[in-house]
């Protein structure tokens, strides 16, 4: 397979997995939209890495280097959409997170006053 044709694939394998992903967005949970380039930049690096372990090479051709290069830029971008894909996610949480902190604060000082006033009664 030319480096063309399988750069041609991966796209089409991107779209459909963002396209499932999206879909799976909007009828199941809102959650799985963020993810959408972190599901697609996975499926790409995975076609590329089967292809370059399962394929057959020309020792002449440099499609072996193709793959490599592209599985590395593919990578790259993945891990800064994972990246993103946290901070965002830990962005939204953190108002729950800061209620939680409030709520166990509020109970710790009101488990500190009953001993205090027990200790005095």
């Amino acid at each position: 397979m030319s480096f063309k044709i399988a750069l041609l694939v991966c796209f089409s394998l991107m779209c459909l997995i963002s396209c499932i992903t999206y879909y799976l967005g909007k009828k199941v949970s809102n959650n799985f939209i963020k993810y959408i380039p972190v599901f697609s930049l996975g499926s790409g690096v995975i076609f590329f890495y089967i292809k370059l372990n399962y394929s057959s090479y020309n020792p002449i051709s440099f499609d072996n280097i193709f793959d490599k290069i592209a599985i590395i830029i593919l990578l790259i971008v993945f891990s800064i959409a994972l990246l993103e894909a946290i901070i965002i996610e830990v962005v939204e949480n953190t108002n729950l997170f800061e209620r939680g902190i409030m709520v166990i604060r509020k109970s710790l000082k009101l488990v500190h006053v009953k001993k205090e006033q027990v200790r005095w009664k």
